[in-house]
């Protein structure tokens, strides 16, 4: 059975909850035309980042009902790479490590006007990934977590790259390449589980944060989608 539009109303309005109770409006600045966060807080960067992975699961579940496969596999990449982000910089919160300040300026350095000159420096994949496995686990390693979160970055990645293997998935057999979309419904109602678990680890990353930011009642609504 393919998402439902509830379940995907019901992602939305929690992370909406979120950045309304945890950082609440962003300002308008005139002479940039655009809305900005004055704080450049962990906050900010957590509820963004949630924000942007929730936006995904909507696209990806668009995606997957006309079965444009291939691009759905790169939003799940980038949802992925947004809620391991997430567990890094919540990891030791309240405190903030020498590693997330360098994530947050280089985050918060990506402004409308300032992304090309940027000399801010980005965190590699690696040091948020066993950020994220320590977060899991609550180990300083565990190898199988690891691996598992390796393997998705890795074949997801390929999506994002345009790998060979990724891209004969669009090819079923005579007469074309289904450029405009795989028409399989099996292999549709199959791809949609990936939007399913995509959101399932959303709204988990809105229960985590809600709960390293004292939003107690928020916490608990997430928990019960979890």
């Amino acid at each position: 059975m393919l998402a439902r539009e509830m379940d995907l109303e019901n992602l939305n309005q929690l992370t909406e909850r979120l950045r309304t109770e945890a950082i609440g409006d962003p300002i308008w600045i005139p002479e940039k035309h655009v809305y900005e966060y004055k704080e450049q807080t962990v906050e900010v960067a957590v509820v963004l980042k949630i924000t942007r992975a929730a936006h995904g699961i909507n696209a990806m579940h668009r995606l997957c009902l006309s079965g444009l496969f291939i691009d759905l596999g790169v939003i799940y990449r980038c949802v992925s790479d947004c809620l391991a982000e997430v567990h890094f910089l919540l990891e030791e919160y309240p405190e903030r490590s020498s590693t997330v300040e360098k994530f947050l300026k280089y985050f918060f350095s990506m402004t409308i006007d300032g992304h090309l000159k940027s000399a801010e420096q980005h965190v590699q994949s690696k040091e948020i990934h066993n950020a994220m496995v320590r977060s899991l686990t609550g180990k300083p390693q565990d190898e199988p977590v690891k691996k598992m979160i390796s393997h998705i970055y890795q074949t997801f990645s390929g999506y994002v790259h345009a790998g060979y293997a990724h891209i004969m998935q669009m090819y079923g057999g005579a007469p074309d390449f289904n450029i405009g979309g795989i028409p399989s419904i099996k292999q549709r109602t199959m791809q949609m589980q990936l939007v399913v678990e995509g959101q399932k680890s959303v709204i988990y990353s809105i229960a985590h944060a809600s709960r390293k930011f004292g939003l107690k009642e928020l916490y608990h609504e997430a928990k019960k989608w979890c």
